[in-house]
């Protein structure tokens, strides 16, 4: 990011009162080549330290063809969301083995929509979930891989709104329950 000669403000050398002009406003432009920088320096970290590992990209923090076009090529993972997520990466060309669906409060259809486009990994918040995606998967004849997301109870003294570790939380399992 720099202020170019003009004194506008440019991303990657690109001009954005001029990007503005050309193609009107509101605009969102982002600097491929530091996504595709911070992509490979996740994962050099990862793979240095852990094997047999993934990186996630969190595609509900910008969830157009083009980041899942990157995310592919960088070898990334997707963490999806949503129905709408899911479409959007495959339309993208994005491999469905490689998206993990985790949004919490999942309805059937959208359980039914992920399994026929064989998402490669719900992550489940509750054993309800789990029965969901169990006989969906099974109706399919499908063996359906999962993560069962877990709370370990912890109380993390912050505002109760983000607070998620909780055993009353709408994310996961809480461990002390059983």
């Amino acid at each position: 990011y720099s202020i170019n000669e003009k004194g506008h403000f440019a991303i990657n050398g690109h001009d954005t009162v001029e990007l503005a002009e050309k193609f009107g406003t509101p605009l969102y432009v982002i600097d491929e080549d530091k996504v595709r920088k911070m992509c490979r320096t996740y994962k050099n970290a990862v793979s240095k330290h852990f094997e047999n590992s993934d990186i996630l990209y969190a595609s509900k923090a910008l969830s157009f063809k083009g980041m899942y076009r990157i995310a592919k090529e960088e070898g990334m993972c997707v963490d999806a969301v949503s129905p709408g997520e899911i479409y959007t990466a495959i339309s993208a060309g994005f491999p469905s083995d490689r998206i993990f669906y985790h949004g919490n409060n999942k309805m059937r259809e959208d359980i039914e929509f992920a399994v026929e486009n064989k998402v490669g990994c719900f992550v489940a918040d509750n054993c309800e979930e789990l029965d969901f995606i169990n006989d969906v998967a099974e109706k399919k004849g499908l063996v359906q891989k999962v993560l069962l997301r877990i709370t370990p109870g912890i109380d993390p003294h912050t505002h109760a709104k983000i607070a998620t570790g909780n055993v009353d939380s709408k994310f996961g399992e809480a461990i002390e329950t059983g």
